[in-house]
């Protein structure tokens, strides 16, 4: 029976040195896996400052777009009001008034 023994506990040494090699390779993935959730958790958090940068961007060029819109529609009303008041005292003077 030692012989038996000996067979079987050789035999579970070296599935022992096998199963230790094994778990030290999963750890190292592990910490692997880690480094890379750490690192995926730093970008979304920079992707957002970004995305929040870019939506303030995208709301102050879109005022400054629209600024000399508003300028040339104020030019065109005064441009007919005076054309009005124009025409108005045209007709006044020709009236007599």
């Amino acid at each position: 029976m030692d012989l038996e023994h000996e067979r079987r506990l050789t035999s579970v040494e070296q599935r022992s040195k096998s199963n230790t090699h094994r778990i030290e390779k999963l750890e190292s993935s592990t910490e692997a896996i880690n480094r890379l959730a750490t690192s995926m958790e730093v970008m979304v958090s920079k992707q957002e400052q970004v995305a929040e940068t870019v939506e303030k961007l995208d709301c102050k060029v879109s005022s400054l777009e629209n600024k000399p819109i508003k300028r040339f529609d104020g030019l065109i009303d005064k441009v007919v009001w005076s054309v009005c008041a124009a025409v108005i005292a045209f007709l006044l003077s020709r009236i007599g008034l």
